[in-house]
């Protein structure tokens, strides 16, 4: 008798331990996956930030390299001339990219945004 009641103490103990076991699992699990939605939102902040840098300030490029080529050159007519065909350019391949990135932004997979324009100051897309 002694002994059927050590072993119902013992069977008590076991599932005590495997109870406390699934639940610490549990919670590991539930902070895992946690961690891996704040870091896809943090991701999808990032390229929602870079498109609506892309969109508004793209046209801004076309000013920038009127005065990039006109310093590079040290000629005004120039830097008029192909500062601006070089602005219009970049304006077009950087807006056309923030239109992409809004059509492309509901995707489940990880976002990047298709182009941060490497002459460019990113810092206010950032």
């Amino acid at each position: 008798m002694y002994a059927n009641i050590a072993k119902k103490e013992e069977v008590r103990q076991v599932k005590k331990i495997f109870v406390v076991g699934l639940l610490i699992c549990f919670v590991i699990g539930a902070m895992s996956q946690m961690a891996v939605a704040q870091q896809k939102a943090q991701e999808r902040g990032d390229t929602v930030k870079t498109t609506a840098g892309n969109l508004v300030l793209g046209w801004t490029e076309i000013p920038k390299s009127i005065v990039e080529v006109t310093k590079d050159t040290d000629n005004p007519f120039l830097g008029i001339t192909a500062g601006l065909l070089k602005g219009i350019a970049n304006a077009f391949s950087r807006t056309t990219a923030g239109v992409a990135d809004v059509v492309t932004l509901r995707r489940s997979e990880p976002l990047n945004p298709i182009m941060i324009p490497s002459d460019s100051d990113t810092s206010q897309t950032k």
